[in-house]
């Protein structure tokens, strides 16, 4: 994997996974499959992150980015939110034009269970999924209960809710000791006046997947399109690579580390002058002096 990279505003980035996109069917099937292995094992490495809270993550984040890529009228950047009332609490991704993407999960370091079972519903709680599409200044947000919790089936359930379009959702992500083993998922949309036929060949192939994150590990992002599209005409139209990518910046922190209160900031600074700040999407940590936030900008200060 590479290292990450330093971009100009001081955010960081690392590339390795990607994103096809494609027709099916003659046209009856759209689809969008992504690989977010490696940019999910960033973000693990960065965030240290429990399995569990990485197998959220992990399928938030591939939600985010198919979910953005399947719409019909693309905005520049979606953010998911789901908010359960389990230990995991809030789980966050955003995916944004030019395939960067970046989350955060409430509690980060749940304890994987005794049985070293991965299933997210007794984690995640009931709740609610938020999906916010932003298009310039322009911000539309969409909101349905959970259905399982698992996430996969919670965006199917959203986009029968707010599109009208049945479609078929796989996420996974398989960790190990030592990082992520694979990370991605599939989306195919059935579009109005789908053959039968085609929806049940569909229904089967999917069945016939031997989990998504296993064969994502075994073949990559082509074994997983082969797996859920066989049998039918493929066209592929676009493939793009997705990099983990956090915007955060150090001048804009200061700013609002600066607007808390003169007690809070004494608080803050009293041991050594100096503190660190550390940002909740990349881990990143910035250290500031106490000359950097008591500022003449405020006369009470």
């Amino acid at each position: 994997m590479n290292a990450p990279r330093p971009t100009p505003n001081g955010a960081t980035a690392s590339g390795g996974g990607r994103l096809v996109t494609g027709l099916a069917a003659r046209g009856s099937l759209r689809w969008v499959v992504a690989d977010l292995s490696l940019p999910l094992e960033e973000a693990r490495r960065r965030l240290d992150l429990s399995p569990i809270s990485a197998v959220a993550l992990g399928r938030a984040l591939t939600g985010a980015v198919l979910l953005r890529r399947i719409a019909l009228k693309i905005p520049s950047r979606i953010v998911l939110v789901v908010a359960g009332d389990g230990p995991l609490g809030r789980v966050v991704a955003e995916a944004e034009e030019g395939g960067g993407v970046r989350g955060l999960v409430g509690d980060p370091r749940v304890a994987t269970p005794a049985d070293g079972s991965l299933a997210l519903a007794p984690w995640v709680g009931r709740g609610t999924l938020n999906v916010t599409r932003e298009t310039g200044a322009k911000r539309y947000s969409s909101q349905v209960e959970l259905v399982t919790g698992e996430i996969g089936l919670d965006l199917a359930h959203f986009l029968e809710q707010s599109e009208q379009i049945q479609s078929a959702v796989l996420l996974g992500v398989l960790p190990r000791p030592t990082g992520i083993a694979a990370a991605g998922g599939v989306i195919v949309e059935a579009l109005p006046g789908t053959p039968a036929q085609v929806v049940g060949q569909l229904e089967g192939n999917i069945r016939g997947v031997a989990g998504v994150s296993r064969t994502l590990a075994r073949g990559g992002i082509g074994a997983l399109e082969a797996a859920v599209l066989a049998g039918f005409d493929v066209e592929p139209l676009e493939e793009r690579p997705l990099a983990y990518r956090c915007g955060c910046d150090r001048e804009r922190l200061r700013v609002q580390l600066s607007t808390l209160s003169p007690a809070d900031l004494e608080e803050l600074l009293a041991d050594e002058g100096e503190c660190d700040a550390e940002c909740a999407y990349c881990g990143e940590r910035y250290r500031f002096r106490a000359a950097d936030l008591l500022t003449a900008d405020d006369p009470s200060r």
